[in-house]
């Protein structure tokens, strides 16, 4: 092969790993929003999500125990407009995300400190409850999320 054709050669096989059919024009590429574009508005369900800080209060687990919340301010869900979820659980804090469709709620693994709770805590059965969310549903000031497996742990909004 000559030189001349060689580089064609290599620039055509350059391009051909550099296209990425998934940015043509006809792709389903996002579009580009300017900065000083109006943020999409949230739905009623993620305004009312989003607007207080909610304690937990109890939980009804599937195999039909119960469990009381000792310091509800101490057991914490806040939830972010833009798909963000901050917790307290006890002597630890963490957050992850979360997706509602519908009553349907997803929540990512939560990154959480790994602090020594004082014995007693209820941490560790906040957290696995938290790992099992499925839907939710807003009642007043109450927030109540569903549980695989069947059960429920409830939240009031904070005073």
């Amino acid at each position: 092969m000559r030189p001349r054709t060689s580089i064609a050669f290599a620039a055509l096989v350059c391009a051909a790993c550099m296209s990425d059919p998934n940015l043509s024009p006809r792709s389903a590429a996002p579009s580009y929003s300017p900065a000083s574009a109006m943020p999409p508005t949230l739905s009623r369900a993620a305004n009312d999500l989003a607007i207080p800080t909610w304690q937990w209060h109890r939980a009804t687990l599937a195999e039909g125990r119960d469990i009381a919340s000792a310091a509800p301010e101490r057991y914490t869900l806040k939830f972010e407009g833009g798909g963000r979820v901050h917790l307290r659980a006890d002597c630890n804090r963490g957050s992850g995300s979360y997706e509602v469709n519908g009553s349907a709620m997803k929540l990512s693994p939560i990154a959480l400190t790994k602090m020594g709770c004082p014995a007693g805590s209820q941490d560790a059965e906040f957290v696995q409850a938290l790992r099992r969310v499925t839907g939710y549903a807003i009642d007043d000031k109450e927030l109540s999320l569903a549980l695989s497996g069947g059960g429920t742990m409830v939240f009031r909004a904070a005073p």
